[in-house]
């Protein structure tokens, strides 16, 4: 990949790792636990188990996001970035802009 499109991408993804920083700090407080203790009615304890479990999952998700935008932040270091991680054929440039921490092909996404 050029050296252009190559820092180009390496600001999207330092960009990107920082908004979901952001949002991960932002959805700490949703994954609380929720109190068997407190006097609260049954739908009441119901509604803030599903919304623990809505955090929990979005926690899990930012995280995941995350690990895969420090991946190819490290992967532009070791010059693989753009490669698909399965099968080694160049990730489209299209799917890069959209996903620039995408860490495989359509084709192997697919089968995935």
């Amino acid at each position: 990949m050029e050296k252009e499109k190559l820092e180009f991408f390496r600001r999207r993804l330092r960009d990107l790792e920082g908004e979901l920083e952001a949002d991960l700090k932002a959805a700490g407080g949703q994954s609380a636990t929720v109190s068997l203790d407190e006097s609260i009615g049954r739908l009441s304890r119901a509604d803030a188990l599903h919304s623990q479990q809505i955090g929990i999952a979005l926690e899990a998700n930012i995280k995941t996001r995350l690990s895969n935008v420090r991946a190819a932040l490290t992967a532009i270091d070791a010059g693989t970035y753009g490669a698909c991680r399965h099968c080694g054929k160049p990730i489209a440039e299209a799917r890069l802009k959209a996903m620039p921490e995408t860490p495989s092909c359509v084709n192997c996404s697919g089968r995935r």
